[in-house]
């Protein structure tokens, strides 16, 4: 195991945190913090959930190496297999194995019914990156780190409007994602509240391949932008089957877009296009850049969005057992509810009564291809705390 050295942890730790290290001695005297990741290392999600796991195992890394004497994280996997039922079984062996806080998975399914389990149990968990609105409605141990479903899908509907100037849009939606029909209930909601309208409403199912039926419909809406909220591995095969077959809408998506993996499925597709991102590596500020360099020091490759959540999580986590000064449930949960304004790679990090947190979107723009920061909006400010 390669850490970096002592004082540079240290240093990046104090530039997170706003606070020194050295905290009181009966705050830092021997507390061991065990964190349960309820992650897909199976399935078909798991190359993603590499990235986000990684992120996480960074913080750890860190925190252990700048608190030698103090602070001491253990981290546990759970497997999800990438399956709801499995979902909620992971967490209860989780939670069994005496997680005192839990990760949720990526998955919006999943993370649904990891939050129903730990509610249950009175163990907090934080959503890393699953983004439904209902995850945190399930109780008050439940905290999401990302902005969500309605935030993201506001943004790019408006964006679509004002921006692009569309006025009309066609919807293709996977049925069985509930990620997928969150947002694509909040885009339609919005783009029809700014005045555009809705010509067509496409359907289809995750890991389907074949998409001829799904690319006629498209090409027949004559939309001026086709909204895909679903996920990367699915929309790079869709760009490429609807490539030269008379789709001329613009592509519009979510952060389900927001993997490394789908510029090299998708090539030099779509010409031009849009999605919602949490963060990217190309971030300029200092934060940023000194976590991606230690990301790529670390892992050999960059950091994607879901790896700077996952950081920030366990840092969250962190702060809030050396708040408490150590790691019964209920008082972590309380220390959670009260965190204000913590600086992390994707922003500050305030969570709302509701256990939401008020979050940035990024406008990603593809051309040929090729992602780039287009532009960062602050939803307003009654869908941030949705």
């Amino acid at each position: 195991m390669i850490f970096p050295q002592w004082r540079q942890v240290a240093a990046f730790l104090l530039l997170l945190w706003g606070t020194p290290l050295a905290l009181p001695a009966p705050a830092l005297a021997d507390i061991t913090l065990p964190i349960g990741f309820v992650i897909g290392l199976t399935g078909p999600g798991a190359p993603d959930d590499s990235d986000i796991w990684n992120g996480a195992l960074l913080a750890v890394e860190e925190i252990n190496a700048a608190t030698p004497d103090g602070l001491h994280i253990v981290m546990t996997a759970h497997d999800t297999q990438n399956s709801p039922i499995m979902a909620k079984s992971a967490t209860k062996q989780a939670i069994a194995a005496g997680a005192a806080i839990l990760l949720a998975p990526s998955y919006s399914s999943q993370a649904l019914e990891a939050a129903r389990a730990a509610q249950e149990a009175g163990i907090p968990i934080i959503s890393v990156i699953a983004t439904h609105p209902e995850i945190t409605a399930v109780g008050d141990k439940v905290f999401r780190i990302c902005f969500d479903d309605n935030d993201q899908a506001d943004v790019m509907a408006a964006f679509a409007r004002t921006d692009l100037a569309a006025a009309t849009a066609a919807i293709l939606t996977d049925v069985t994602s509930a990620y997928a029909l969150a947002m694509a209930d909040a885009f339609r909601k919005r783009f029809l509240d700014l005045g555009g309208k809705v010509v067509a409403e496409i359907e289809y199912k995750m890991q389907q391949r074949h998409f001829d039926e799904v690319v006629k419909k498209a090409a027949q809406a004559r939309a001026d932008v086709l909204f895909m909220p679903g996920y990367w591995l699915d929309a790079s095969i869709m760009l490429k089957q609807m490539h030269g077959k008379g789709v001329t809408a613009i592509p519009l998506a979510g952060d389900g877009w927001g993997s490394s993996r789908f510029q090299n499925l998708r090539g030099d597709l779509p010409a031009r296009g849009y999605y919602t991102d949490h963060w990217a590596a190309f971030m300029a500020d200092e934060i940023s850049r000194r976590f991606s360099r230690a990301y790529a020091a670390r892992f050999g490759r960059q950091p994607v969005a879901g790896s700077a959540l996952a950081y920030d999580a366990v840092h969250m986590a962190a702060k809030a057992a050396l708040a408490v000064g150590g790691a019964q449930p209920q008082a972590l949960a309380q220390a959670l509810a009260n965190m204000r304004d913590v600086p992390g790679v994707t922003g500050a990090l305030t969570f709302t009564p509701k256990g939401t947190i008020k979050k940035s979107v990024h406008i990603m723009e593809i051309k040929n291809g090729k992602a780039s920061l287009l532009r960062t909006v602050t939803p307003d400010e009654p869908h941030a705390q949705e």
